[in-house]
């Protein structure tokens, strides 16, 4: 273990990919570094020798091969969630936390976040503050995604929940470190709302935010968390944009909150369509993007190389020398 931290972290991290596998692998070692239980489930071929995959259980990483085997139509959403299902299955700790195959959460942060839930029962999931690092040519720089992160704070009975995450939207419930049993009942819930209507749209992570929500209270914590990294190429696969695409995610909550007798799912439609911009069909509303676009070209947003003062500016705690293992596990 690296001499900076004292004890492991009993977190279990589960890091799924579809490819990439080398930068998998080198994301699970720097996990198994600072927690005490790490699990891949990886879908691609060929999967790792049997000699491979004892090195990594030495190292504390469980390893697991997946084969989706359901229909076609609905793989790409069922088996997002069901690596993730798979994996939290096999932890042995209280709390576990997914990662995405590339990117990393600090030490502080994961302990931040587990005290946080131990300290206050009242909690189901918790998360931190994120950092986006990007490169221009050989230039590095910095970014704050997600600001909605700072301050959230979603403890309420459940329409409360579902009103204020709709409209302060954050990338919460994904990213947190979650009670085990929690996060897996989340996922299961997940899993049957896509499996009954597959689609694959720019907001289908609503539908797991949201059934957070009903799994209880959550908050994001001011501590230096989440490193997104927008260094290597993304492997999307979602698209459309249009009305449409807010009518099937209103038609998954009917079916998601329909437990719910006085829960007004128009209001929580009003409030995505404030905030998911990006996928309104009008002419009017692209224009308004595409103004946006043309305007950032004239007027170039200065770039922030420096780390800390984005920190500092944005009152995130962090601590130094985590920060710089991080990046150097990054290859940064």
């Amino acid at each position: 273990m690296n001499k900076f931290y004292q004890n492991k972290i009993d977190i279990t991290v589960l890091v799924t990919s579809i490819k990439q596998r080398e930068i998998t692998i080198e994301t699970a070692n720097y996990y198994s570094e600072i927690c005490s239980e790490v699990v891949i489930v990886d879908e691609e071929e060929p999967y790792l020798c049997s000699t491979d995959i004892k090195s990594l259980k030495e190292a504390g990483i469980t390893y697991i091969p997946y084969t989706y085997n359901g229909d076609a139509n609905k793989k790409s959403l069922h088996s997002t969630y069901e690596k993730r299902l798979i994996a939290a299955s096999q932890s042995k700790n209280k709390y576990v936390v997914h990662s995405n195959h590339d990117e990393r959460y600090t030490y502080y942060g994961l302990l931040a976040c587990m005290s946080e839930l131990e300290n206050n029962r009242n909690l189901t999931f918790c998360a931190g503050q994120a950092v986006a690092v990007r490169r221009d040519n050989s230039d590095i720089h910095y970014s704050r995604p997600h600001k909605n992160l700072y301050g959230y704070q979603n403890i309420n009975n459940i329409n409360q929940r579902l009103y204020y995450h709709a409209e302060t939207y954050a990338l919460v419930a994904h990213y947190s470190v979650w009670i085990k049993e929690s996060y897996i009942n989340v996922t299961e819930k997940t899993i049957s709302i896509h499996d009954l209507m597959p689609s694959t749209t720019m907001m289908e992570e609503v539908i797991f935010e949201l059934a957070a929500d009903l799994a209880g209270n959550s908050k994001a914590i001011p501590e230096l968390y989440w490193i997104r990294n927008r260094l290597n190429p993304p492997l999307h696969n979602s698209n459309g944009k249009g009305k449409h695409v807010f009518k099937t995610i209103e038609n998954k909550l009917h079916l998601l909150l329909s437990e719910l007798d006085d829960i007004k799912i128009h209001i929580i439609i009003n409030s995505f369509w404030n905030h998911f911009t990006f996928v309104h069909p009008s002419f009017l509303s692209r224009s308004i993007i595409l103004v946006k676009l043309m305007a950032r070209k004239v007027i170039k947003k200065k770039k922030i190389n420096d780390i800390f003062t984005l920190l500092n500016n944005a009152k995130i705690n962090y601590n130094k020398d985590d920060l710089s293992n991080v990046f150097k596990s990054m290859g940064l």
